[in-house]
């Protein structure tokens, strides 16, 4: 349907072309109608119709003086004049000044039928150069995004030339806002398809964004060129938050997924092409730090959250895991993914969380083979992960995966305590001959020393210290029976640098010294 603005002081005229003719028939609609020229081009710079049907005699301002004005401002609008008879001369002169013809009152049916049909013609001929002019200026605008726009100024001046066209602009026009749109982690969503407030079909979430997207010009003014999968610019005559927030709520998915970045001022496409690279850069940095959704006005002065801390221990986490402590999780993920984006990129936060969670797999998981089917399952965790822009969704996929494997850990506990104090005695045996302490044990095992004592008790009904003391023995008495070491090299050899401290646990353990003991073990070998 081709729009339609009718003017003409007659009200009987005026009233009798708005509503008693087919207009659908001829494929167009009447959107307005005005009595004088003035009036009209009110409503033509608010309505910007295809066609406009108008008298040319007519008070304030005449027909011949509003085709002058929308001929200069709004070059694309047909113009046909209504006249009588006696002003058969001001028509003429109005053909001189870009009308497309004219219709003698009163109307004769099959005359205003023949002359909408050249008049469709001729705007589906502006439409169709129109349509081909902006997907050139669009080839034109990704070449000037890439190689930059003081190397390519004609090309500027082309695409502004399209862009006042299809935007009613003046002709000397030379600013725009710019909208950045992307599409946030669409590798993912296509990966991933989640519901979406859409029509039905075999559609990924990312095409129905797609979809969505390409109907921005329906809903606000403007030219949507596509640079890459998942990003756009939407360029405008006007630039308003709270519009392009209405138009994205009306999809939960798009309000999720979908970013955008509006220059705060208008500017000419050569600023804007130089500004692009910050841009872009200043949108993936605050989508990294903020996560997706975000909608935001783009600034030279605009400053970037950097982290200033170190990012958490490993072995905190680990420990928090091994323990069930959820909410100590919790706040170590905050610490890790909630303190500003590290120097670099993201990708730096990618490679910090897979060394973490490898850590994590390796410390809970090594003898648990039910645990580690379970995050073998889940062996897409890594891919999604790397798609990731934001902190925020890295953040939600971490803490996911380690619910996983808290849950898993929770299910059999006495299994997994069973599992730590192995691992435990299994590092004592290897050391009985150094210095060991809860502490430094809790510490290799990622465990509180009062988590330990507790459990480490609870298995073997032994305190670490006496399970210590016991192999450190066991081992003395073999050296003592097979050996001629001297006893107090035998005490440095289990961990004790004070023989005397040594003698006197020896004795506590078996009631002899640790000669006495080597003794009566020779005479019962040669017994």
């Amino acid at each position: 349907m081709y729009t339609i603005i009718l003017v003409d002081d007659e009200r009987l005229t005026l009233n009798a072309l708005a509503h008693y003719i087919d207009w659908e028939q001829m494929s167009c609609r009447v959107v307005a109608t005005a009595s004088n020229g003035r009036d009209a081009m009110k409503q033509i710079e608010a309505l910007q119709p295809d066609i406009l049907i108008t008298d040319v005699k007519m008070p304030v301002m005449d027909g011949i003086e509003l085709c002058k004005q929308v001929h200069t401002r709004f070059p694309n609008i047909q113009i046909v004049f209504l006249s009588g008879y006696n002003e058969f001369d001001y028509a003429c002169a109005a053909l001189q000044h870009g009308a497309c013809g004219y219709l003698l009152k009163p109307i004769d049916h099959e005359e205003l039928a023949s002359t909408m049909r050249t008049v469709r013609q001729r705007c589906e001929q502006q439409k169709n150069r129109l349509n081909s002019a902006l997907l050139t200026s669009g080839e034109y605008l990704r070449e000037l995004l890439q190689i930059g726009g003081n190397l390519l100024s004609g090309l500027a001046d082309e695409v502004t030339t399209v862009y006042n066209h299809h935007l009613h602009l003046p002709a000397d026009n030379k600013t725009f806002y710019f909208v950045f749109i992307s599409i946030d982690e669409y590798a993912l969503l296509a990966e991933n398809p989640l519901a979406f407030d859409a029509p039905s079909g075999d559609f990924s979430t990312v095409e129905r964004l797609e979809f969505f997207i390409a109907g921005l010009p329906s809903f606000s003014p403007g030219i949507l060129t596509k640079l890459r999968d998942g990003q756009w610019i939407f360029v405008t005559k006007e630039a308003d938050s709270d519009v392009l927030t209405h138009w994205r709520n009306q999809s939960a998915n798009a309000r999720r997924y979908i970013s955008l970045f509006l220059t705060d001022n208008p500017q000419s496409l050569l600023s804007f092409t130089k500004q692009w690279p910050k841009m872009l850069q200043m949108r993936n940095q605050m989508v990294a730090i903020h996560g997706t959704g975000l909608i935001d006005k783009y600034g030279e002065n605009r400053q970037v959250l950097w982290r200033k801390d170190p990012f958490p221990r490993t072995e905190h986490l680990i420990a928090a895991v091994q323990q069930n402590r959820r909410d100590q999780v919790e706040e170590w993920l905050h610490d890790f993914y909630d303190g500003g984006l590290p120097p670099g990129n993201i990708s730096q936060v990618f490679v910090g969380s897979v060394s973490v969670f490898d850590a994590v797999r390796s410390a809970v998981a090594a003898n648990n083979r039910h645990l580690q089917d379970i995050i073998e399952k889940d062996s897409p965790f890594f891919g999604r992960l790397s798609l990731m822009e934001s902190m925020q969704s890295m953040k939600t996929h971490m803490r996911q995966i380690l619910s996983i494997v808290m849950d898993e850990l929770e299910a059999s506990p006495v299994d997994r305590h069973i599992e730590i104090v192995n691992e435990v005695c299994k590092i004592i045996q290897n050391n009985y001959g150094q210095v060991i302490s809860i502490d430094m044990l809790a510490e290799l095992i990622f465990l509180s020393p009062n988590y330990l004592r507790t459990i480490f008790k609870d298995v073997t009904g032994k305190t670490v210290i006496e399970y210590a003391t016991q192999i450190r023995m066991d081992h003395a008495c073999l050296m003592l029976r097979e050996t001629n070491i001297r006893v107090h090299e035998i005490a440095k050899r289990v961990g004790y640098e004070s023989p005397s401290y040594f003698g006197s646990i020896f004795f506590k353990r078996t009631g002899l010294t640790p000669n006495q003991y080597r003794t009566h073990a020779k005479k019962g070998q040669r017994t």
